[in-house]
């Protein structure tokens, strides 16, 4: 997966017999590469995922940011989402680009998805910006669900949610219920060989602070550094100068060692 200095430019990676993802690239033909990786029901053409994009142009950083399966451009049916098959999808895009290493900037889900992946490729991701995380925010919704909910979910196959911030419902197999455990980073042990910085804001009503202090307090990590954002939301889109300011740092540590 290449493309000609400073232009970006579409780019497919095959993830599976019959899904491919799609995205974006612009190589400045250099290392690292930075990815971003959006949020549920989201794409790579939401502002955060834009604006880094356009930070990273202005800097000369090599920049990727794509569609996970079931979302934007790539293929595959959005009921079929799974952790499993979001996890797939990145280790594939960060395949196609090694051996070079790899800066994750992961939003929400994408923060999530971002430490799953640098625990799986540790030699190839070497540091982590992740803002607002959802760790393991499918637990979380599923600990609200009433048992009896749950059993006829695993007796039809799928089941229909809605959300106040979004105008439309979605559909869920019941695939993601069996196959969370596996993704459990709040209460099983985390060990992580790169840094991480993390953002969150104090007034996010729909992944608490508390979540990410949670994890902090446990995670084993060389270099850990919170950041509070004052009256910030979930999406921390008044917070984005910072981020692309710790962008910088990050990528200024990286090149000198």
């Amino acid at each position: 997966m290449s493309a000609p200095t400073a232009e970006e430019h579409e780019f497919t990676v095959k993830t599976a017999p019959e899904i491919r993802v799609r995205g974006y690239i612009r190589d400045f033909q250099g290392d690292p590469v930075g990815v971003f990786l959006h949020g549920f029901r989201s794409d790579c053409d939401g502002r955060k995922a834009v604006a880094l994009a356009q930070h990273a142009a202005q800097r000369g950083y090599s920049w990727v940011r794509f569609d996970l399966s079931g979302h934007g451009r790539s293929d595959g049916e959005f009921k079929a989402f799974t952790i499993t098959g979001a996890l797939r999808d990145t280790l594939a895009v960060l395949k196609a680009l090694a051996p070079r290493p790899v800066v994750l900037v992961g939003s929400s889900l994408g923060g999530w998805l971002s430490l799953l992946a640098a625990q799986r490729a540790p030699q190839q991701v070497r540091a982590l910006l992740l803002v607002a995380p959802a760790f393991n925010f499918v637990q979380n919704c599923l600990a609200d669900l009433p048992a009896a909910e749950l059993r006829r979910w695993s007796q039809r196959g799928f089941r229909r949610f809605s959300e106040p911030h979004h105008a439309t419902s979605f559909t869920l197999g019941y695939e993601i219920v069996r196959e969370i455990s596996r993704y459990d980073v709040l209460t099983a042990p985390v060990r992580l060989e790169c840094p991480l910085t993390i953002f969150h804001g104090d007034q996010d009503a729909q992944l608490p602070l508390a979540n990410t202090a949670k994890f902090a307090n446990r995670a084993q990590v060389p270099d850990l550094r919170v950041k509070v954002v004052a009256d910030g939301d979930h999406r921390l889109i008044s917070a984005i100068p910072r981020i692309c300011a710790e962008l910088d740092r990050i990528w200024e540590t990286m090149t000198e060692s």
